[in-house]
């Protein structure tokens, strides 16, 4: 996976189509995803706000979005368009977002055993991010502390297992 310094050109676009759709309604715009699953391209705009994203909260500015969409030249390119929640469990693929996420529980995933880490899948705490390095909290055997480069994860998402207070309140 590793981190986007930035969108591709097409979620550049639309991003920069939707954004004032979605915060003139009350969300952020979390992500802007451009992949193709199968022989099909999607574009999902990612919505949230402080207290979630319900499906009400999406049908409310889909049509919207759509509309806008439906203008841009890319839109031979798009298959599908989904308007959704971040989610709970939302991914981290953009720099700016590991901002956006320090304090946060997470679930980290190395591309190799780190130094420090007792797993390459922990559930952790983001404690900070300094544009190259993040320090992450845990239970990591006898460090409860441990620094990474970007380059050295895989993957990193919002962590909301239930089980999860019992491991932070013990570091």
């Amino acid at each position: 996976m590793g981190f986007a310094k930035g969108f591709n050109q097409v979620e550049a676009a639309a991003e920069k189509a939707v954004r004032q759709i979605v915060e003139e309604h009350g969300y952020s715009l979390w992500d802007v995803v451009f992949v193709k699953e199968g022989a099909a391209w999607y574009l999902r705009i990612l919505i949230d706000k402080p207290e979630g994203i319900s499906i009400d909260d999406c049908e409310s500015i889909d049509g919207l979005i759509n509309a806008e969409i439906d203008k841009q030249p890319f839109i031979d390119k798009i298959d599908y368009l989904e308007v959704g929640s971040a989610g709970l469990e939302r991914p981290i693929r953009r720099v700016d977002q590991l901002h956006a996420s320090v304090g946060k529980r997470i679930r980290l995933k190395t591309y190799k055993l780190c130094e420090g880490l007792t797993e390459k899948d922990v559930r952790c705490v983001l404690k900070s991010f300094d544009g190259e390095r993040v320090v992450v909290s845990g239970e990591f055997g006898e460090i409860c502390e441990v620094g990474l480069l970007l380059s050295e994860i895989s993957a990193m998402n919002y962590d909301d297992f239930d089980d999860f207070d019992e491991i932070i309140t013990e570091v």
